[in-house]
């Protein structure tokens, strides 16, 4: 199972790259996620993975969405979440971090259609506010 955080923040969404060019998933825009590992639930995987990731200690507001990954196959859940902190520090996982808006969203060609899709017309238009 992975799960990944849709992190708002002033009406802007995180995105991240990855850095290694053997994923499914490099050089797309994608939701910082991870694997959850043996006997772990998958909020304290996500809590984990986010701050491994991206340095930031995140809030958890509610789950958004349940799929399968379109790059892995397995078993994904989204949860939408707010920052706690606001200094990202991108680990060596990641070769970009970036803050989207909405409109920023709906222009990016490096992005799978259906993150795309979820992003604009999936999350309620509170979610853009956190």
């Amino acid at each position: 199972m992975i799960v990944c955080a849709t992190v708002v923040k002033n009406g802007m969404v995180l995105l991240v790259k990855h850095s290694d060019p053997r994923k499914p998933d490099y050089d797309k825009w994608l939701l910082p996620a991870g694997k959850v590992e043996s006997l772990e639930a998958p909020e304290e995987a996500l809590h984990r993975e986010i701050m491994e990731e991206t340095g930031l200690k995140i809030k958890i507001v509610r789950r958004v969405a349940e799929h399968v990954d379109p790059y892995t196959g397995d078993r994904l859940l989204n949860f939408l979440c707010l920052p706690v902190t606001s200094r990202i520090k991108a680990s060596s996982e990641l070769a970009e971090t970036m803050w989207f808006d909405r409109r920023e969203i709906q222009m990016l060609r490096d992005i799978h259609p259906g993150l795309r899709r979820f992003l604009i017309n999936g999350l309620k238009g509170d979610a853009f506010r956190g």
